[in-house]
């Protein structure tokens, strides 16, 4: 029987997404639903506290946004009709972009692009899809390219930040992840995909991707190799992973409401929660968030 991790009391309110920090502080940013409209907010997970006011009209579709930390400093992104805000957290400034194309991206995320924070935009159809980045910081357009997808693929999900400048995208039509270099402008790989589920996450010798079966977690290197399965006792839905201390940490939820999670030992822990989760997240110390109906829990897995 695996061993069982104990969840706190929840930050109250109605959580749709949330996304965490791969390094230094735990930080997260979470979609909530509001009075008349969605809410953003940062958070500080070490203490559960949020940062900052709230951003007023976020959207709730985790498509359309993205939080990272591609320079260092923490970053959110997120459309709006026809334009891309970006938000540093942490200095408290506000950026607009504006693409041009009188259409809202279908996709946004963040990466780095020759040592700098970028943005990250695709516009679909998916067939003759275009990516533009710019630099978070001053609004610069970096790059732009087409993308060939194939005829009949549809954009679905997020975009699936791997690590620098190197990005993910699923299709939910085609059985493929495709990892794009946003500076290079090319795609660089193509990964068998398992269903729309999916995440990044550095494990000892580079980045895998990691996507939930019927019987567990199976774990892919993007640099290629063979995949290894972390078995599970039920089949497992949202996922989340991060590197925490060098090891590869992963965490999924499971139709009774419990959450699995994985260490590099392959050792399974449970999580029981009182309510079903929407999304999940894990910070680079061990601390997981998870977003429900009924709050914002933390529950920090690393002694």
């Amino acid at each position: 029987m695996p061993a069982s991790v104990p969840a706190g009391p929840p930050a109250p309110g109605m959580f749709d997404g949330v996304a965490a920090t791969s390094a230094g502080a735990p930080l997260a940013f979470t979609s909530q639903s509001g009075t008349g409209a969605n809410l953003g907010q940062a958070w500080d997970l070490a203490s559960g506290t949020p940062l900052g006011p709230p951003v007023p009209d976020f959207p709730d579709d985790r498509a359309e946004w993205a939080f990272g930390l591609p320079d260092g400093s923490p970053l959110v992104a997120w459309t709006r009709r026809d334009r891309i805000h970006v938000h540093d957290v942490r200095a408290g400034t506000y950026l607009t972009l504006e693409p041009g194309l009188a259409a809202q991206p279908e996709l946004v995320g963040l990466a780095t692009h020759h040592g700098r924070g970028a943005v990250v935009a695709v516009f679909g159809p998916a067939h003759d899809a275009e990516v533009l980045v710019w630099d978070a910081a001053t609004g610069d357009r970096l790059t732009e390219f087409g993308l060939w997808l194939g005829h009949g693929s549809a954009l679905d999900r997020r975009l699936l930040p791997a690590t620098g400048p190197l990005i993910g995208l699923t299709c939910d039509d085609a059985c493929r992840v495709t990892v794009l270099d946003v500076e290079r402008g090319e795609q660089v790989a193509t990964l068998p995909s398992l269903g729309a589920r999916a995440v990044f996450a550095r494990a000892r010798n580079g980045p895998v991707l990691i996507q939930p079966t019927a019987t567990g977690l199976v774990v892919r290197p993007v640099g290629g190799g063979p995949a290894t399965t972390l078995p599970a006792p039920h089949p497992c839905d949202q996922l989340a992973a991060a590197s925490v201390s060098g090891r590869l940490l992963a965490v999924a939820d499971t139709p009774d409401g419990t959450l699995l999670t994985w260490d590099a030992a392959n050792s399974v822990r449970r999580v029981p929660l009182p309510t079903p989760v929407n999304d999940l997240a894990l910070a680079a110390d061990g601390t997981l968030a998870a977003a429900t109906d009924t709050g914002l829990y933390t529950i920090p897995l690393c002694p």
